[in-house]
């Protein structure tokens, strides 16, 4: 069992490495090779206060093919239209719940609460029908609660086109 591991992590951080090696070499291979299928992985860098309308701002990219995913506003935009699959997991820092919505064109498509106790987390993933140009984000739901999202890797937002 031992060597099972092994050889699957060692397949894993086989692939991470291919990846970020082409993905630095140019962009348009990289695409290309994933036969122009978009997909992101952005985690929230640090703690990060959450409160009224806020929109959450995964800004630690680690993948961004396409680069449809802004850490700036925190919306993936689809590039084309198609089945996407869609995730997210929100962690309350310490002992803060958090209250949030994904949102497809400021319209609300699923809701998520992370409770209040201890490092609680909740990770929705959803298949989400986008067109080309629609934007899905992750935004507080409660606007009167000021709540935290525990930053480090704990809390991400990942997306990518399936057909």
């Amino acid at each position: 069992m031992l060597s099972f591991h092994l050889v699957l992590i060692g397949v894993v951080f086989a692939t991470f490495g291919e990846v970020n090696t082409l993905y630095g070499e140019g962009d348009e291979y990289f695409y290309d090779r994933y036969d122009g299928k978009p997909a992101f992985h952005a985690y929230v860098k640090d703690n990060r206060p959450f409160s009224g309308n806020d929109i959450l701002k995964f800004d630690e990219v680690l993948t961004n093919i396409g680069n449809n995913y802004d850490p700036i506003t925190g919306q993936f935009t689809a590039p084309k239209t198609g089945l996407y699959q869609i995730a997210c997991t929100i962690q309350g820092h310490r002992t803060s719940g958090v209250t949030f919505q994904i949102q497809k064109n400021n319209v609300r498509f699923d809701l998520g609460y992370a409770g209040g106790r201890d490092w609680q987390a909740v990770t929705r993933v959803l298949l989400m029908q986008l067109k080309e140009g629609d934007k899905v984000f992750v935004q507080h739901r409660v606007p009167r609660r000021k709540e935290t999202v525990a930053g480090n890797r704990h809390s991400y937002f990942s997306g990518r086109l399936l057909q």
